[in-house]
Protein backbone atom coordinates (compact mmCIF):
# COMPACT_ATOMS: atom_id res chain seq x y z
CA UNK A 1 0.00 0.00 0.00
CA UNK A 2 1.05 3.22 -1.15
CA UNK A 3 0.74 6.39 1.03
CA UNK A 4 1.82 9.61 0.11
CA UNK A 5 3.54 11.90 2.56
CA UNK A 6 0.68 14.86 1.64
CA UNK A 7 -2.20 12.47 3.05
CA UNK A 8 0.31 11.61 5.82
CA UNK A 9 0.86 14.93 6.99
CA UNK A 10 -2.78 15.77 6.73
CA UNK A 11 -3.72 12.27 8.89
CA UNK A 12 -0.92 13.94 11.45
CA UNK A 13 -3.26 17.27 11.97
CA UNK A 14 -6.53 15.70 12.30
CA UNK A 15 -5.14 13.79 14.93
CA UNK A 16 -3.21 16.74 16.39
CA UNK A 17 -7.22 17.89 15.77
CA UNK A 18 -8.73 15.55 17.52
CA UNK A 19 -6.73 15.25 20.74
CA UNK A 20 -7.20 19.42 20.96
CA UNK A 21 -10.71 18.75 21.06
CA UNK A 22 -10.62 15.45 23.83
CA UNK A 23 -8.09 17.84 25.59
CA UNK A 24 -11.03 20.72 25.67
CA UNK A 25 -13.82 18.39 25.93
CA UNK A 26 -12.19 16.72 29.10
CA UNK A 27 -11.78 20.44 30.19
CA UNK A 28 -15.47 21.27 29.40
CA UNK A 29 -18.03 18.18 29.77
CA UNK A 30 -19.78 18.00 26.92
CA UNK A 31 -23.70 19.53 28.19
CA UNK A 32 -26.75 17.21 27.90
CA UNK A 33 -28.10 19.71 25.59
CA UNK A 34 -24.98 19.76 23.24
CA UNK A 35 -25.08 16.19 22.65
CA UNK A 36 -29.34 16.05 22.27
CA UNK A 37 -28.36 19.06 19.55
CA UNK A 38 -25.44 16.64 17.92
CA UNK A 39 -28.27 13.92 17.81
CA UNK A 40 -30.58 15.91 16.10
CA UNK A 41 -28.11 16.92 13.39
CA UNK A 42 -27.84 13.02 12.93
CA UNK A 43 -31.04 12.38 12.14
CA UNK A 44 -31.71 15.30 9.94
CA UNK A 45 -28.69 14.08 7.91
CA UNK A 46 -29.44 10.60 8.07
CA UNK A 47 -33.23 11.52 6.84
CA UNK A 48 -31.26 14.22 4.09
CA UNK A 49 -29.78 11.37 2.57
CA UNK A 50 -32.65 9.34 2.62
CA UNK A 51 -34.52 11.96 0.69
CA UNK A 52 -31.96 12.49 -1.56
CA UNK A 53 -31.53 8.52 -2.49
CA UNK A 54 -35.07 8.12 -2.97
CA UNK A 55 -35.09 10.80 -5.15
CA UNK A 56 -32.56 9.63 -7.48
CA UNK A 57 -34.24 6.30 -7.55
CA UNK A 58 -37.69 7.79 -8.52
CA UNK A 59 -35.81 9.81 -11.81
CA UNK A 60 -34.04 6.56 -12.16
CA UNK A 61 -37.52 4.92 -12.65
CA UNK A 62 -38.80 7.72 -14.38
CA UNK A 63 -36.43 7.48 -17.21
CA UNK A 64 -36.16 3.91 -17.34
CA UNK A 65 -40.13 4.40 -17.49
CA UNK A 66 -40.29 6.78 -20.11
CA UNK A 67 -37.41 5.43 -22.72
CA UNK A 68 -36.00 1.62 -22.55
CA UNK A 69 -32.27 1.78 -22.01
CA UNK A 70 -30.17 0.98 -25.54
CA UNK A 71 -27.09 -1.33 -24.75
CA UNK A 72 -24.94 -1.67 -27.40
CA UNK A 73 -25.25 -4.90 -29.54
CA UNK A 74 -23.23 -6.53 -32.26
CA UNK A 75 -25.25 -5.99 -35.00
CA UNK A 76 -25.62 -2.03 -34.52
CA UNK A 77 -24.74 0.40 -37.43
CA UNK A 78 -21.15 2.75 -36.84
CA UNK A 79 -24.26 5.68 -37.00
CA UNK A 80 -26.21 4.32 -34.36
CA UNK A 81 -23.39 3.30 -32.39
CA UNK A 82 -21.71 7.25 -33.11
CA UNK A 83 -25.27 9.02 -32.32
CA UNK A 84 -25.40 6.61 -28.65
CA UNK A 85 -21.82 8.06 -27.83
CA UNK A 86 -23.53 11.72 -28.56
CA UNK A 87 -26.33 11.38 -26.41
CA UNK A 88 -24.23 9.97 -23.38
CA UNK A 89 -21.33 12.74 -24.05
CA UNK A 90 -24.39 15.33 -23.62
CA UNK A 91 -26.16 13.58 -20.36
CA UNK A 92 -22.75 13.94 -18.77
CA UNK A 93 -22.36 17.71 -19.91
CA UNK A 94 -25.65 18.16 -18.42
CA UNK A 95 -24.40 16.75 -15.24
CA UNK A 96 -21.33 18.81 -15.00
CA UNK A 97 -22.77 22.18 -15.84
CA UNK A 98 -25.22 21.05 -12.26
CA UNK A 99 -23.93 21.90 -8.91
CA UNK A 100 -23.25 18.88 -6.83
CA UNK A 101 -25.88 18.33 -3.91
CA UNK A 102 -23.52 18.77 -1.13
CA UNK A 103 -24.00 18.75 2.93
CA UNK A 104 -24.38 21.38 5.02
CA UNK A 105 -21.49 23.48 6.42
CA UNK A 106 -22.81 22.57 9.67
CA UNK A 107 -23.70 19.32 8.84
CA UNK A 108 -21.77 16.32 10.75
CA UNK A 109 -21.45 13.77 7.51
CA UNK A 110 -17.87 15.31 6.31
CA UNK A 111 -16.57 14.57 9.98
CA UNK A 112 -17.85 11.04 9.74
CA UNK A 113 -16.59 10.45 6.69
CA UNK A 114 -13.42 11.33 7.46
CA UNK A 115 -13.99 9.48 10.68
CA UNK A 116 -14.36 6.22 8.81
CA UNK A 117 -11.60 7.36 5.70
CA UNK A 118 -8.89 7.61 8.75
CA UNK A 119 -10.41 4.25 10.92
CA UNK A 120 -9.82 2.17 7.39
CA UNK A 121 -6.20 4.11 7.09
CA UNK A 122 -5.25 3.10 10.37
CA UNK A 123 -6.52 -0.32 9.83
CA UNK A 124 -4.58 -1.06 6.42
CA UNK A 125 -1.60 0.69 8.35
CA UNK A 126 -1.40 -1.65 11.38
CA UNK A 127 -2.04 -5.03 8.56
CA UNK A 128 1.21 -3.11 6.71
CA UNK A 129 3.20 -2.82 9.83
CA UNK A 130 2.72 -6.26 10.42
CA UNK A 131 3.43 -7.26 7.58
CA UNK A 132 6.80 -5.40 7.46
CA UNK A 133 7.71 -7.03 10.91
CA UNK A 134 7.64 -10.41 9.40
CA UNK A 135 9.58 -9.54 5.89
CA UNK A 136 11.93 -7.69 8.53
CA UNK A 137 12.49 -10.43 10.40
CA UNK A 138 13.09 -13.19 7.66
CA UNK A 139 15.38 -10.39 6.34
CA UNK A 140 17.22 -10.49 9.47
CA UNK A 141 17.66 -13.95 9.22
CA UNK A 142 18.24 -14.18 5.47
CA UNK A 143 21.36 -11.77 6.38
CA UNK A 144 22.72 -13.51 9.17
CA UNK A 145 22.84 -16.40 6.73
CA UNK A 146 24.24 -14.41 3.87
CA UNK A 147 27.32 -13.05 6.32
CA UNK A 148 28.25 -16.61 7.95
CA UNK A 149 28.56 -17.33 3.86
CA UNK A 150 30.60 -14.22 3.43
CA UNK A 151 32.71 -15.28 5.88
CA UNK A 152 33.50 -18.19 5.01
CA UNK A 153 33.77 -18.04 1.05
CA UNK A 154 36.33 -15.25 2.52
CA UNK A 155 38.24 -17.84 4.85
CA UNK A 156 38.24 -20.03 1.92
CA UNK A 157 39.33 -17.87 -0.38
CA UNK A 158 42.25 -16.67 2.27
CA UNK A 159 43.39 -20.63 2.64
CA UNK A 160 43.28 -21.03 -1.04
CA UNK A 161 45.14 -18.06 -1.94
CA UNK A 162 47.85 -18.93 1.12
CA UNK A 163 47.88 -22.30 -0.39
CA UNK A 164 48.63 -20.68 -4.17
CA UNK A 165 51.32 -18.82 -3.00
CA UNK A 166 53.23 -21.53 -0.88
CA UNK A 167 52.74 -23.96 -3.79
CA UNK A 168 54.53 -20.87 -5.88
CA UNK A 169 57.37 -20.80 -3.21
CA UNK A 170 58.00 -24.56 -3.13
CA UNK A 171 57.51 -24.60 -6.75
CA UNK A 172 60.17 -21.81 -7.34
CA UNK A 173 62.31 -23.48 -4.31
CA UNK A 174 62.60 -26.93 -6.20
CA UNK A 175 63.51 -25.42 -9.41
CA UNK A 176 66.18 -23.77 -7.73
CA UNK A 177 67.52 -27.13 -6.40
CA UNK A 178 69.06 -29.75 -7.54
CA UNK A 179 67.61 -33.58 -7.96
CA UNK A 180 69.77 -35.22 -5.69
CA UNK A 181 68.97 -32.11 -2.93
CA UNK A 182 65.54 -32.64 -4.10
CA UNK A 183 65.57 -36.44 -3.55
CA UNK A 184 67.13 -36.29 0.09
CA UNK A 185 64.80 -34.08 1.31
CA UNK A 186 61.83 -36.36 0.00
CA UNK A 187 63.39 -39.65 1.88
CA UNK A 188 64.02 -37.29 4.97
CA UNK A 189 60.58 -36.05 4.88
CA UNK A 190 59.27 -39.82 4.32
CA UNK A 191 61.46 -40.81 7.14
CA UNK A 192 60.23 -38.56 9.64
CA UNK A 193 56.41 -39.56 8.29
CA UNK A 194 57.41 -43.21 9.17
CA UNK A 195 58.63 -42.29 12.46
CA UNK A 196 55.93 -40.26 13.83
CA UNK A 197 53.52 -43.34 12.82
CA UNK A 198 55.50 -45.77 14.79
CA UNK A 199 54.97 -43.67 17.65
CA UNK A 200 51.29 -43.11 17.13
CA UNK A 201 51.27 -46.62 16.32
CA UNK A 202 53.03 -47.72 19.86
CA UNK A 203 51.14 -45.30 21.52
CA UNK A 204 47.91 -47.06 20.24
CA UNK A 205 49.19 -50.18 21.58
CA UNK A 206 49.80 -49.28 25.00
CA UNK A 207 46.31 -47.95 25.42
CA UNK A 208 44.61 -51.16 24.14
CA UNK A 209 46.87 -52.90 25.55
CA UNK A 210 45.79 -50.42 28.99
CA UNK A 211 42.25 -51.14 28.33
CA UNK A 212 41.80 -55.00 27.44
CA UNK A 213 44.27 -55.56 30.92
CA UNK A 214 42.14 -52.71 32.99
CA UNK A 215 37.87 -52.97 31.61
CA UNK A 216 38.10 -55.52 28.68
CA UNK A 217 39.34 -58.85 30.30
CA UNK A 218 37.27 -58.97 33.53
CA UNK A 219 34.32 -59.11 30.99
CA UNK A 220 35.52 -61.66 28.16
CA UNK A 221 36.52 -63.52 31.32
CA UNK A 222 32.92 -63.37 32.37
CA UNK A 223 31.32 -64.71 29.29
CA UNK A 224 33.91 -67.44 28.96
CA UNK A 225 32.68 -68.81 32.23
CA UNK A 226 29.33 -68.15 30.93
CA UNK A 227 27.52 -64.88 31.78
CA UNK A 228 26.68 -61.80 30.65
CA UNK A 229 27.79 -61.15 27.27
CA UNK A 230 30.62 -58.33 26.95
CA UNK A 231 29.52 -54.93 27.53
CA UNK A 232 26.10 -56.18 29.42
CA UNK A 233 27.72 -55.33 33.32
CA UNK A 234 31.16 -53.32 33.11
CA UNK A 235 32.50 -54.13 36.23
CA UNK A 236 33.39 -57.53 37.31
CA UNK A 237 35.93 -58.58 40.15
CA UNK A 238 38.05 -60.93 40.27
CA UNK A 239 35.81 -63.06 43.58
CA UNK A 240 33.09 -63.46 41.10
CA UNK A 241 34.88 -64.79 38.40
CA UNK A 242 36.75 -67.06 40.94
CA UNK A 243 33.16 -68.29 41.83
CA UNK A 244 31.98 -68.49 38.41
CA UNK A 245 28.32 -68.33 37.59
CA UNK A 246 25.73 -70.28 37.19
CA UNK A 247 23.57 -72.06 34.06
CA UNK A 248 21.36 -69.06 34.25
CA UNK A 249 24.47 -66.81 34.11
CA UNK A 250 24.19 -65.63 37.61
CA UNK A 251 26.97 -65.10 39.76
CA UNK A 252 27.81 -68.34 42.39
CA UNK A 253 28.21 -67.08 45.82
CA UNK A 254 31.87 -67.47 46.62
CA UNK A 255 32.97 -70.50 48.79
CA UNK A 256 33.70 -69.73 52.63
CA UNK A 257 37.60 -69.99 51.94
CA UNK A 258 37.77 -66.97 49.38
CA UNK A 259 35.14 -65.06 51.24
CA UNK A 260 37.70 -65.32 54.50
CA UNK A 261 40.73 -63.87 52.21
CA UNK A 262 40.87 -60.00 51.21
CA UNK A 263 41.17 -59.60 47.49
CA UNK A 264 43.99 -56.52 47.65
CA UNK A 265 45.91 -59.37 49.88
CA UNK A 266 45.66 -61.74 47.39
CA UNK A 267 46.64 -59.55 44.40
CA UNK A 268 50.02 -58.39 46.75
CA UNK A 269 51.00 -61.77 47.67
CA UNK A 270 50.70 -63.11 44.03
CA UNK A 271 52.95 -59.68 43.02
CA UNK A 272 55.69 -60.79 45.75
CA UNK A 273 55.72 -64.51 44.46
CA UNK A 274 55.99 -62.76 41.12
CA UNK A 275 59.07 -60.23 41.95
CA UNK A 276 60.75 -63.54 43.78
CA UNK A 277 60.77 -65.89 40.33
CA UNK A 278 58.63 -68.64 42.10
CA UNK A 279 56.71 -70.99 39.55
CA UNK A 280 57.90 -71.81 36.47
CA UNK A 281 56.95 -68.55 34.77
CA UNK A 282 56.49 -65.40 35.90
CA UNK A 283 54.75 -64.23 33.23
CA UNK A 284 52.10 -66.83 33.67
CA UNK A 285 48.26 -65.17 34.93
CA UNK A 286 47.66 -65.99 37.82
CA UNK A 287 43.54 -65.76 37.51
CA UNK A 288 40.78 -65.95 35.08
CA UNK A 289 41.07 -62.11 34.42
CA UNK A 290 44.82 -62.00 33.47
CA UNK A 291 44.14 -65.29 31.55
CA UNK A 292 41.63 -63.60 29.36
CA UNK A 293 43.98 -60.36 28.97
CA UNK A 294 47.02 -63.06 27.99
CA UNK A 295 44.09 -64.76 25.07
CA UNK A 296 43.17 -61.64 23.52
CA UNK A 297 46.70 -59.84 22.93
CA UNK A 298 47.27 -63.12 21.61
CA UNK A 299 45.13 -63.21 19.45
CA UNK A 300 45.60 -59.62 17.98
CA UNK A 301 49.41 -59.92 17.60
CA UNK A 302 48.68 -63.52 15.25
CA UNK A 303 45.60 -61.54 13.42
CA UNK A 304 47.79 -58.50 12.92
CA UNK A 305 50.89 -60.63 12.29
CA UNK A 306 48.50 -61.96 9.46
CA UNK A 307 47.56 -58.97 7.99
CA UNK A 308 44.48 -59.48 5.46
CA UNK A 309 45.14 -63.57 5.59
CA UNK A 310 43.10 -66.04 7.48
CA UNK A 311 44.21 -67.80 11.11
CA UNK A 312 43.06 -70.99 12.66
CA UNK A 313 41.16 -70.42 15.96
CA UNK A 314 42.04 -73.22 18.48
CA UNK A 315 38.42 -72.84 19.95
CA UNK A 316 35.44 -70.97 20.08
CA UNK A 317 36.30 -67.69 22.83
CA UNK A 318 34.49 -64.64 24.08
CA UNK A 319 37.49 -62.74 22.72
CA UNK A 320 37.15 -64.41 18.94
CA UNK A 321 33.24 -62.72 19.08
CA UNK A 322 33.70 -59.94 20.27
CA UNK A 323 36.01 -58.97 17.50
CA UNK A 324 33.55 -59.91 15.51
CA UNK A 325 30.80 -58.09 17.41
CA UNK A 326 33.19 -55.47 16.99
CA UNK A 327 33.37 -55.43 13.14
CA UNK A 328 37.44 -55.52 13.79
CA UNK A 329 37.66 -58.92 12.27
CA UNK A 330 35.52 -61.33 10.83
CA UNK A 331 34.99 -65.32 10.04
CA UNK A 332 35.07 -66.92 6.93
CA UNK A 333 32.17 -67.57 5.08
CA UNK A 334 32.34 -71.40 5.31
CA UNK A 335 34.51 -72.05 8.03
CA UNK A 336 33.84 -69.97 11.92
CA UNK A 337 37.32 -71.33 12.93
CA UNK A 338 38.84 -68.99 10.70
CA UNK A 339 39.27 -65.54 11.68
CA UNK A 340 41.32 -62.24 9.86
CA UNK A 341 41.33 -58.83 10.66
CA UNK A 342 38.34 -56.54 8.21
CA UNK A 343 40.03 -54.71 5.27
CA UNK A 344 38.96 -50.83 6.51
CA UNK A 345 39.38 -49.78 3.29
CA UNK A 346 36.88 -52.18 1.51
CA UNK A 347 33.24 -53.68 2.29
CA UNK A 348 32.68 -56.38 4.95
CA UNK A 349 31.51 -59.06 2.77
CA UNK A 350 35.03 -58.76 -0.13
Amino acid sequence: MNVTQERVEKIRLFSERGREIEDEYSQQPISPTAIQDYNRKLDETLRELQDHVKRQEDALQKLRASRPIELPRPDMGSQERLSQVRRAKKAYDSLLRTDPELPAPDSPLPVLLALRETSRLLDESKASVSTIAEKLSADRQRLKVEEGNLRDAQMITGGLEERIERLRNERSEKEEKAPSQLANELIREQQSKNEELDRAAAELKDALDRFIDEHLASMLAAEDLGGPTVGDVLEVSDTILDAGYTLHGKPKKPKSTQTGRDPTQQRIDVLVQRQAGQGEDRNAPTNKREAAAAEMHTLLGRLLEAGSSYIDLPCDSAASRFLVKAKIAQFHPRDARRLRLIDFGRTIGD
